[in-house]
């Protein structure tokens, strides 16, 4: 496993496409497919974009590499909302939970010292960590 890229931006609409830059940039220096990079990318959009989920000025992604797969971490979170909506099963919409499950192998949510952190691990086929150093 590599160390975390860890990345802070305010949390604000505006930036959000920085975190979209730095997973597609990471993504494409892996060699990962482009639908590997649309589902990390859809559910990173799909945490950050909810107002309700954030509970700071800033909000933190993380990515980890290891062998086989590529863990997307945000937070802080507001664990009660995030959670509500992973549970919550919809027959008029998509809801949060069937979505990241759809684009991603594991949902889980941490618990950290600042707060709860959403955990998205995405299995790839081929990892080139040696690139990515």
């Amino acid at each position: 496993m590599t160390a975390p890229i860890r990345l802070t931006i305010p949390d604000d609409p505006r930036y959000h496409g920085v975190a979209r830059l730095v997973v597609g940039g990471l993504a494409a220096r892996l060699e990962l497919s482009y639908e590997h990079l649309e589902d990390l990318q859809l559910a990173l959009a799909s945490v950050l974009e909810n107002e309700g989920y954030t509970v700071g000025p800033e909000v933190n992604v993380e990515l980890v590499v290891d062998e086989g797969s590529l863990d997307l971490r945000i937070g802080p979170l507001s664990g009660d909302a995030l959670r509500a909506d992973l549970e919550r099963e919809s027959e008029t919409e998509i809801a949060l939970g069937r979505l990241l499950r759809t684009v991603v192998e594991k949902v889980e949510l941490e618990e950290r010292a600042d707060g709860q952190w959403l955990r998205l691990e995405k299995r790839v086929k081929s990892v080139k960590t040696e690139n990515a150093r």
